[in-house]
């Protein structure tokens, strides 16, 4: 008899593992242990998250720290390309603070989803976008066009309808929802996560519709987001959603190759002095 392997079972017994967990947080809290209770279900997230990205990401909590020496509000989940991202420091309850270069998704962790969680979550994307100076890299070979300065890296790793290489994926994941149609959102639709993750509800995705399918927008890649489409759905579609949301996401993206030299208080560290060196001939005469 052959064996089967049923993506969506699989997918099934992840969301009853967070529901327990979130019944045992539940039971923590109670107890008057309130760090433990958040850890109980955040962990969980974050674990079976890595568990479908590709290998060259990590999936972890903290801090994003720019070259200036500003530090981010906490994120419960922080995603960045770990084949060029250095550990500047990583505490024991594996808390991380990494260079705004490499990051390239944030995300929020709920139980329980309440009114006002997308516009706090906001304030928190601001930060890192506006006071931070998250510097967006150019696609030079955005819409198929080549000219001197298009790299050929961006030809190979860049699709072509992505205006940057770094665009940042933000987004909620929740178990449960408060009152759904009384969520607060900023006006205009800036700085909101790109979407929003509810298991036992269904999702808010930032986008439009086409040919009665759901696009996806993102914020750095457009002008403005065109709508915030609700969609009623199962937790196993809420879940292979985040995931393919995700994965697409990052393989679209490209990092550079991290240069400690901008993090240096001295920015000229590396340069050359002549009353600092002595040069030797070394070749054979």
């Amino acid at each position: 008899m052959l064996k089967e392997l049923k993506f969506d079972q699989i997918v099934e017994n992840i969301i009853g593992e967070i529901n327990e967990a979130k019944r045992k947080a539940k039971s923590i809290h109670s107890a008057g242990n309130i760090k433990s209770s958040g850890e109980e279900v955040e962990d969980l997230v974050r674990e079976k998250i890595s568990i479908f990205l590709p290998e060259r990401y990590l999936v972890k909590q903290g801090h994003i720290i720019n070259s200036k020496g500003k530090v981010s509000n906490q994120f419960d989940i922080i995603i960045f390309d770990r084949l060029s991202t250095p550990k500047f420091f990583e505490s024991k309850d594996n808390t991380v603070f990494y260079p705004i270069e490499s990051v390239l998704a944030v995300g929020e962790i709920k139980k329980t989803l309440r009114k006002n969680d997308l516009i706090d979550f906001g304030k928190k994307i601001k930060f890192l976008k506006k006071d931070m100076e998250r510097t967006l890299v150019p696609n030079t070979a955005f819409d198929g066009t080549v000219t001197g300065d298009t790299l050929i890296s961006d030809m190979i790793n860049i699709p072509k309808h992505r205006k940057y290489n770094n665009s940042l994926f933000s987004f909620i994941f929740a178990i449960d929802i408060e009152k759904p149609d009384e969520l607060n959102i900023d006006d205009e639709y800036k700085f909101m996560p790109n979407d929003v993750y509810i298991l036992n509800f269904g999702m808010y995705l930032a986008g439009k519709i086409e040919n009665k399918r759901i696009v996806s927008q993102l914020e750095d890649e457009v002008d403005e987001i065109e709508g915030l489409i609700v969609a009623k759905k199962p937790g196993v579609v809420c879940m292979a959603t985040m995931l393919n949301q995700l994965i697409a996401h990052l393989n679209e993206s490209h990092i550079d190759p991290f240069s400690i030299s901008r993090y240096m208080t001295d920015k000229n560290i590396f340069g050359i002095l002549g009353a600092e060196i002595k040069v030797y001939d070394v070749r054979n005469k």
